[in-house]
């Protein structure tokens, strides 16, 4: 998460320019499909609105699907 620069606009529990984790944890929490979801944000750059203008968001840096996984599973048990 450091090495793809996610607490440039993240931290655990305080806003900046996007979500905490702590609230994304919450916004997905008994969701079923709650990691697949995270995932394909994670690697697809979707728009994401920030200052009231939408812009992508940045995919992380590694293609390794199992640390895409535990980034995806650090992030839900926030």
């Amino acid at each position: 998460m450091k090495k793809s620069g996610c607490t440039k606009c993240h931290a655990v529990a305080a806003k900046k320019e996007g979500p905490p984790y702590k609230e994304t944890a919450t916004k997905y929490k008994g969701k079923a499909n709650a990691e697949a979801e995270l995932f394909k944000h994670l690697t697809t750059n979707p728009k994401v609105k920030v200052d009231d203008k939408e812009e992508l968001h940045d995919n992380l840096k590694t293609k390794n699907e199992a640390d895409i996984r535990n980034v995806v599973r650090y992030i839900l048990t926030r």
